[in-house]
Parts: C-alpha cells; structure tokens; sequence
C-alpha cells in the first residue's frame, strides 16, 4: 500500500508532463539523421543552457548506472544531503519526495533497494530509465520485514558530467507505502523550577506532524498574558521542544500579550495548547491542552554595603575619643517583595565580635531602603557590646551587614543576603617585597670574577612616605650560607627599588658586598618594617630566584621512518566511497631538549607518474623524555574506479597514494639546535600501491 497517497498523486499527476517532454527529446536525439536541419534544430533547443557541453550518447549508460547505484546508496544509509544533491531542484514535488526520504530514515532500518529490467533512453541532456525494483526493509519500531515492489520511470537531466532526477512517475521507490494512522497530539508543559528565572519548556508530540519543521502553540494565564511559541522540531518524526522566558511582576505592573515572555504574579495557572490537525474523518481537529501552577517564589533581595569615606581605625579612634562618632557607612537594600513598608532592619556585624540590629528607611514605594551612617567607638582594648546600637571596634576588623530574605526566588526557601562593607585597616600597613634574580653558573663563569646580574629588588612600605628617606636597606642571602646588605633607591612615595645584584662563582666570604655561590643555590631578600599595626617591628621575606648549572649545548634530532602494509591494490581503488586502510607507518623522533606532550611533522606524499601531491600534518606522541613515536598512519588512494580525474585531499590526516609508485616524505622541525636556528630533519620512503 502507498504510505502517501497524496504524493503519489500529485507526482504521477505532475511528472507525465515531464516525462513525455523527455521522451519527445530522446526520440529527436534518436530519429533525426546526423547532420540534418531537424537535428540541428532540436540540439539548438535542447543545448541551449548548455551549448558548449558535448551530447550525451548511449555509451555514458555506464556512467548513468554509476551515478543511478550512488542515489541508491544514499537512500539505503540515509543520506539525505546527498540524496538532496542529486535531485533537480525544479522537479514536480522536490520537497515530498525529500520529506518522505526523512521520515523513512526514521521508520526504516537495514533497507535495500534493487533495479531489474533496467532499459535506458539517453538524449543529448535527458535520460529516461524505465526499471523494475524491489524494496526490503525492517519497521524500525517493531522490527517486523515488509517488500515493496513496482514499476517505475526516472527522468534525467545532465547538468555537466552529472545527471540529477528531474521526474518520477509510475511507483516511487523512494518511500514507503504503509499508510501512518492518524494519531492523538498529547502536549506536555513543564516547569523547570519555580525560580523567578526559570524558564516554561513546553512539549509536543504529533507523528501526523513528521516532517514539519516547527509548529505553533498558545500559552495563557488566567491574567490575561497570551503568548505564541515556535516549538522546533527534535526528530522528524513529530516531536517538538521550545522554552519560554518567565517574567514576575510587582504589584502595580500588568501583564503584556505577546511580548515573547509569560509574565506572573503570585501563584497562577499556565496553560499550553495547540490545535491537532489530524485529517481522519473519523475524528475532526481537537485543542489539546496542559496546565501547570506557577508559585510564587518571591525575588531575591540584593544589599550592598561601601564605606562612605577613607578612614582607618587610627582615624575613628581620633574622633571618637570621649564619645561616639558617625561612622560614613552606606547600606542600601532593593527587594520588590517589600514594596509599601517604610523601614527594614539589616544586622552589621564586625570581624571583633560586635553586632548590631539597624533600621533602613524607604525611598520609594518600589522596595528600596537606604541608611548612611552609624554610630561607632573605636578604642584599643574595647569590649563588644552587641544589641546596644553603637558598633564597638577594639583595631583593625571587617565590617558586614546582613538580611533574611524569607522570599528568596525558591519557593519554601529562606536565604540570608549578606554584602561586605569594608575591611577596617589600622593605619599601619606591613611592607610588600618584590624580588627577581637568577643566575647559571656559566653566566659566572670564570670563578672569581664578580658580575653585576640583572635583577628586580623593590620594597612598598607606604608608612615610609612619612619621611620619605633617600634609600633603605634590605639583606640579600642564599642557601650556601651568604649574607649581604644592599641598598635600595627612592623611586616613589614608599616605594624603593635596585636593578642589579653582585655576584661571584667562589667561596663564601660573608658582608663582602656581593653573593658568593661556591655552587648552585637559591636567592631570597628580607626587610624589617619598623612600622606595622601591631606598633612592633616585623622581618618580611621574599624568595628571589636560583643559580643553577646551566644548559649544556643544543644537539639536532634524529628521526627514523619507514612504512609496511603497502602494496599493489593495498588500499583498494572503490567507487565513490573511499576505504582507508590502518598499515604501519613507523615515525621515530629523538630530540632531547624537547619536553612537550607531543610534535608535529609535515607528511609529503608525490605521485611519480602525474606529481600529484598530498600534504598531511601529523601528531606524534611522546613515549619517553626526548623520544616521540608514531606507529600506524592511515592511507587511501585518490583515483575511484569508474570516475576519472579525482585528487588527493591534503589536511584530512588521510595519507593519498595515487596507484604506482609514490614517494613519502616526514619532516620535523628541530627549534633548539646547535647553530641557534631552527633547522629541519628529513627522511624518504617509497611505496607502490
């Protein structure tokens, strides 16, 4: 039976036209006399797109049953791209023929499809094939075996040295002929959380829908919001998936039809729906629906908390010597949940054990709160006295405040917001070291002659900008018992800074002014700060860098390659479809100052006969420090049997042979040589295909 009998239809209604124009073109091509005036004529009309292009004539049969078992090909593996490029867009129902090749893709599995009793017609640019064929295959749902069988007529139409169908009439090979039942849409609308955020996914499935891009369906609330969704198609066999943004309102807004968002305020009803359009007459097109309930999770508040000046401990402790000062400290808060009250509490809580519960005042109507400022007392030694309204700070702490939110954006969830104010600093700051120096014993090479070595020395202690002096001093020492004073230059307010750094390959003579290394061994660099928080005096230090052995000189790589598994008719020549073939492609590389995981070599492949060139860039791994090995390459042929003209791919990690002789040849390229420059290493092998 025909799967689509209206298809079927339409394209037996459609293509005679077609076809019978065919048959008029082979029929010219066939009777008129060779250089007669009616010939001419009819090849002017018939080559007039394609004038210059040389008349087909019954000895291109064997290419017409090439490129006739490639379209079959395609259909049997599901190749719809390809089956696509075949087809002449402008044939009578190219987008059902098309259709009905997807949705056999998905209901067919394991099919094959033969032509008997081939008899082909060929004319200048059309050619007609008039076959039997056979169609088996399994249901891809139940497994069950089905045959089709019939007659049909293929027209086509040469474009170059191709040929694509441009009609079918008779029986189409190219579908099914169960006929699908008609079915009952089912529409699922799911909420993926009750977040404010969370998005509505809705779901169809309609098998009558198969093959339809995307369909349309209504979502509606009981507040009046009506929005249409594109759902987009998951499988060619009818099922759909679109999501949908949710927007919650406040209390004084309104919801907006078709803004492309479903918009909710407290818990409400969604419902999704779209019209089946099943055409069985024993069922007329219903609304299928589903609803789910949006609750209200409420919105997440957001607080921030910022100093509103610079002050330190130091400075607070100044002001608030015989009572309470106003500390600058901005809170805001924002959350549409709390529209319409006039104030909030938030708690402030320091990093020394204080806390304290402070009123925020509304600016609008719309949920925001703000205070700006509170009252401290800052003391060295103070005790805390949380719940009394004052902040106690007894030195240097944070500073936080805090919100419970008992609408957080989940419903049933409460969730503290919290924001950072500040980090309270004393007045004091430790100093920061920065310190850079490396050396090689070949750098100190001879013993006894001390350098000056480049280096990086700075000290940032910002409570030297009091006095400002013109240099400090910092100690330089390294792990073979050397210790040396160096002094460090004024650079910027507390900031002082040396470029260089002595140092002598010989034996350690302590305060000499420079670094001795009898041997190799690390750097580092202290500084006493004398003024810190604490109101003592702290050493800082700072590991600098090492004086190693050094590199020995650079040496070339050496490589070794050869190929095995290759011979006459290994890798076979196939039509259309290229089988490489896995043989031992053995890639050696030694280059020991390489440390990488992997490199890379450029693979050359030259046919003897013709120069055609494949180039091929391949990873080898690393099996061992300095030592990269690759044992297996891919290769395949570039010239099919039966298509003529075909050409290596370079790039596809394939290596081409071309059949006869060819020459490979590997390249690295070794960066770290003996002369400084990069310089590449080569090996050739031969092999005949």
């Amino acid at each position: 039976m025909n799967r689509h009998p209206i298809l079927r239809a339409t394209l037996r209604t459609s293509m005679l036209a077609a076809v019978t124009l065919g048959f008029a073109l082979v029929a010219s091509a066939q009777v008129n006399a060779p250089g007669s005036r009616e010939e001419r004529e009819t090849d002017a009309r018939a080559l007039s797109a394609e004038r210059a292009e040389k008349p087909a004539t019954p000895a291109d049969q064997a290419l017409l049953n090439t490129q006739l078992q490639a379209l079959i090909d395609a259909y049997e593996r599901g190749d719809v791209a390809f089956f696509q490029a075949k087809l002449d867009p402008g044939m009578p129902g190219y987008s059902r023929v098309l259709d009905a090749l997807r949705r056999d893709a998905v209901a067919q599995t394991r099919p094959r499809l033969t032509f008997t009793d081939r008899t082909w017609s060929i004319g200048a640019n059309v050619a007609m094939l008039q076959a039997r064929f056979e169609k088996r295959y399994f249901d891809a749902r139940t497994l069950a075996p089905d045959l089709i069988a019939g007659r049909v007529v293929l027209l086509l139409a040469r474009q170059g040295n191709l040929w694509r169908v441009s009609a079918v009439t008779g029986d189409n090979p190219f579908e099914a002929r169960n006929p699908a039942p008609c079915s009952t849409g089912a529409i699922r609308l799911i909420s993926s959380g009750d977040g404010a955020n969370d998005p509505l996914i809705v779901e169809v499935d309609d098998s009558d829908l198969a093959g339809v891009p995307t369909i349309l369906v209504d979502l509606v609330t009981a507040r009046g919001d009506r929005e249409t969704l594109t759902l987009n198609a998951l499988t060619p066999d009818g099922r759909y998936r679109g999501q949908i943004r949710v927007n919650r309102l406040v209390d004084t807004a309104s919801s907006i039809a078709g803004n492309g968002q479903v918009e909710l305020m407290g818990d409400t009803a969604v419902t999704a729906r779209y019209a089946d359009q099943c055409t069985a007459t024993s069922r007329a097109a219903q609304v299928v629906t589903a609803t789910v309930i949006r609750r209200d999770p409420g919105t997440l508040g957001t607080l921030a908390c910022r100093a509103g000046g610079s002050f330190t401990f130091a400075s607070l402790a100044a002001a608030s010597t015989t009572a309470a000062t106003s500390m600058p400290l901005t809170i805001e808060l924002y959350d549409p949940d709390l529209a319409g009250q006039s104030t909030v509490n938030v708690t402030v809580r320091t990093g020394n054990g204080d806390s304290e519960t402070v009123p925020l005042q509304s600016v609008s109507n719309q949920g925001r709160f703000l205070r700006a400022s509170i009252p401290a007392i800052a003391r060295p030694g103070l005790s805390a006295a949380p719940g009394n309204g004052t902040l106690e700070l007894n030195g240097p702490t944070t500073i936080s405040a805090e919100y419970t939110d008992v609408r957080s954006g989940v419903v049933g969830r409460t969730q503290l917001v919290s924001g950072d104010c500040l980090t309270l600093a004393s007045g004091y700051q430790l100093a920061q070291l920065s310190c850079t120096a490396n050396a090689t014993l070949v750098d100190l090479t001879p013993a006894g002659t001390p350098r000056l070595m480049p280096a990086t020395l700075s000290v940032v202690d910002s409570d030297l900008a009091i006095t400002n002096p013109a240099f400090i001093n910092a100690t330089l020492r390294n792990s073979n018992g050397d210790s040396e004073v160096v002094r460090l230059d004024y650079q910027s307010s507390g900031r002082y800074v040396a470029n260089t750094v002595r140092m002598n390959q010989g034996t350690v003579i302590a305060n000499n002014g420079q670094l001795d290394f009898p041997s190799t061994g690390s750097i580092s660099m202290e500084y006493l700060d004398t003024t810190i928080a604490s109101g003592g005096s702290q050493a800082v230090n700072q590991s600098c860098g090492n004086v190693t052995a050094g590199v020995a000189p650079a040496v070339l790589a050496t490589m070794t390659f050869s190929i095995a598994g290759i011979g006459p008719g290994v890798p076979p020549a196939t039509a259309f479809v290229s089988a490489p073939v896995n043989a031992t492609c053995s890639i050696l590389i030694n280059d020991p100052e390489q440390v990488t995981p992997s490199v890379n070599v450029t693979l050359t492949a030259v046919r003897n006969v013709g120069g055609q060139t494949d180039t091929e860039t391949l990873t080898i791994p690393r099996v061992s420090p300095g030592v990269y090995q690759r044992t297996s390459c891919q290769f395949d042929p570039f010239i099919y049997a039966g298509v003529p003209g075909f050409l290596p791919v370079p790039g596809n990690g394939i290596i081409n042979l071309g059949g006869g002789a060819t020459t490979v040849t590997v390249t690295y390229t070794d960066t770290t040589t003996p002369s400084g420059f990069p310089q590449n290493v080569s090996r050739t092998v031969a092999v005949t295909n």
